[in-house]
Formats: C-alpha cells, sequence, structure tokens
C-alpha cells in the first residue's frame, strides 16, 4: 500500500468496536445493578418508616417484641421491636436508688 490511502483498516474498526461494546455491556450491567439496589433499599426504608409508626401509635400488631435482661446493667432492660428483617432496639431503664 502507498501513503495515498487515509482512513482505517477493518481491523482497527473490528477492534474499536469490540472495546466499544464490552465498554457499553458493562456499564448497562453496572446500571442493573444498581437499580436493583435502589429497589432493595426503597423496600427496607419502607418497612422501616412503618415499624416506626406502628411504635409511635402504638400499634404493635404484626410486630415482635422481645425483653431481655442486660447482666452488666440490672437496672436495665433491652427490649427489640422487629417487624421482618427490621430491628429497632431500645433500651429502659428503672429509675431508683442506684448503689453506691
Amino acid at each position: 500500500m502507498s501513503g495515498r490511502y487515509k482512513g482505517f483498516t477493518l481491523v482497527e474498526v473490528v477492534v474499536a468496536l469490540t472495546i466499544i461494546a464490552v465498554a457499553f455491556t458493562t456499564l448497562v450491567e453496572i446500571l442493573s445493578y444498581a437499580l436493583k439496589e435502589v429497589s432493595s433499599s426503597e423496600e427496607k426504608l419502607k418497612k422501616i418508616f412503618l415499624l416506626d409508626r406502628k411504635l409511635k401509635e402504638g400499634d404493635l400488631e404484626g410486630v415482635v417484641v422481645e425483653r431481655s435482661d442486660l447482666p452488666d446493667y440490672p437496672n436495665a432492660k433491652e427490649v427489640v421491636y422487629s417487624l421482618g428483617d427490621i430491628h429497632f432496639v431500645r433500651y429502659e431503664v428503672k429509675r431508683g436508688i442506684y448503689p453506691r
């Protein structure tokens, strides 16, 4: 070939298109994963707001409540409120005379 022809060869074009296709495919996969995670986060946030509202209104229907003593703190109890896979933890402390 002489130097008068200018442009890209077929091999160069195929290599460039392959690189672009791989980059585009990777980008689409990343965006798909991100959208799935956003959807999952939205569902968890809805459950958190629902549990928070139930606790504020005193409506414990469907809420699992577990109370347990804390061995190192005899005047305190741990209360866990669960709704599905969402858990709120609260500590109740009895007021009274503390040993000195």
